[in-house]
């Protein structure tokens, strides 16, 4: 993201999920104490992913097919089934809290799941009972942009991800060509000259190259 070069407005960690986010999110904000609830990462006993009344189901025909496996319980109280997806979300979610122990305490308040290590396992109800025992000031909102401004950012953008376009198709015909060379080579019964190869060997040898220094390709 610090590619498009908008730094007024500072930078987050997304993840690869809405929870992460949400919690670097809270991080930025500076909060001390922060509750996770609902986080559960794993099917309930019935095999369901959601809970009932879930928008989408209470069960994505996806997840039937992606590989699952077992993790430690909340509360370390046998263990549960998930699949690879939320295993990867908690494991990304503890070196989150890992990294950040210095800076809030997290506590998990779904009373259910998988657990999720460096947070602190309590009820909502007990969460309440401890960390909210005063009233903070009200978040004061920041001033939003003129529309002028806005449209000149817009604008800045738009020519960003214009540029990355166009490198991601340049990227992909150079790929494509280089493919059908190979195959061509392979498909040869006789023996090719060995200068013919070594040019082939060159171009994807700098093809590689670009891919390395490519900004876009590395972000």
């Amino acid at each position: 993201y610090q590619r498009f070069n908008l730094n007024d407005f500072g930078y987050i960690d997304t993840g690869t999920h809405v929870s992460h986010f949400s919690y670097t999110l809270a991080l930025a904000l500076g909060f001390k104490n922060i509750i996770m609830i609902g986080q559960d990462l794993a099917f309930d006993e019935e095999g369901n992913s959601h809970s009932k009344g879930f928008s989408y189901g209470e069960q994505f025909s996806e997840e039937t097919i992606v590989p699952t496996l077992q993790v430690q319980a909340y509360g370390g109280k046998g263990e549960v089934l998930t699949h690879i997806t939320w295993n990867d979300y908690r494991i990304k979610l503890e070196y989150l809290f890992a990294c950040n122990e210095q800076k809030a305490k997290f506590y998990n308040a779904t009373e259910g799941g998988a657990r999720i290590n460096f947070t602190e396992e309590l009820s909502f109800k007990e969460c309440c009972e401890k960390l909210l025992t005063k009233e903070k000031p009200q978040f004061e909102l920041p001033k939003s942009l003129t529309k002028n401004r806005s449209d000149k950012l817009l604008v800045k953008f738009k020519e960003k991800i214009q540029k990355d376009q166009d490198n991601a198709k340049r990227f992909l015909n150079d790929a494509l060509a280089l493919k059908q060379i190979l195959e061509n080579i392979l498909s040869k019964d006789f023996i090719l000259p060995l200068e013919f190869l070594e040019k082939v060997y060159q171009n994807i040898e700098n093809f590689n190259h670009s891919l390395d220094e490519d900004e876009f390709i590395q972000d």
